[in-house]
């Protein structure tokens, strides 16, 4: 009898050390205090996408930012962002690989940190469909920074100045629903 006394009460115990446990951990707030560290070389990009998003009607303040360069990020990534979420208690944090230039143009190192903003402070995730041409639909796309970029070198005097494209992927980053383009279909 003593034995089934003493398994009645462990878990009377337990339940009330699981409950104080609880009510005591649950009364801790702690308080998040955001960190903006953008190195003065990417700021402008950071501007940009704020006046972009303000030219779309989008209110957008970055106070939770930091942008640094990150070794451990492995080919073939260019950069990354630590959370694809609108929670502005969390720190944000884009990374750029340092061993790995990804861009070619000025265009294309904005299309790269535009999409990582698009993670980081729109929490998009990404977005590989294609328009109905077989163009990128989205700059959330996983694979390309050049779909609004001006010609390196033009091949065999074909078009490749993808510049008249901006206004849309950047339309189509702050609207996920923003209609097929002209040149789209």
């Amino acid at each position: 009898m003593e034995f089934y006394r003493s398994v009645r009460v462990l878990p009377a115990s337990l339940l009330s050390l699981f409950l104080s446990a609880m009510i005591t951990g649950c009364s801790k707030e702690v308080d998040f205090v955001p960190v903006y560290d953008v190195p003065a070389e990417y700021q402008p990009f950071v501007d940009a996408f704020i006046r972009e998003a303000m030219d779309r009607g989008h209110s957008i303040e970055i106070n939770n930012l930091i942008i640094d360069y990150n070794g451990t990020i492995e080919a073939p990534h260019c950069a990354s962002c630590n959370s694809a979420s609108i929670e502005k208690n969390v720190q944000k944090i884009v990374s750029i690989n340092p061993n790995l230039k990804c861009w070619f143009t000025e265009e294309e190192h904005e299309a790269l940190i535009f999409h990582e903003l698009g993670h980081c402070i729109l929490g998009r995730i990404h977005d590989n469909g294609l328009l109905p041409n077989g163009d990128l639909k989205s700059l959330m796309n996983e694979n390309d920074l050049s779909v609004y970029s001006s010609c390196i070198y033009p091949i065999d005097n074909g078009p490749c100045d993808d510049s008249f494209k901006r206004p849309y992927y950047l339309d189509e980053l702050f609207e996920e629903g923003t209609p097929v383009p002209d040149w789209g279909n």
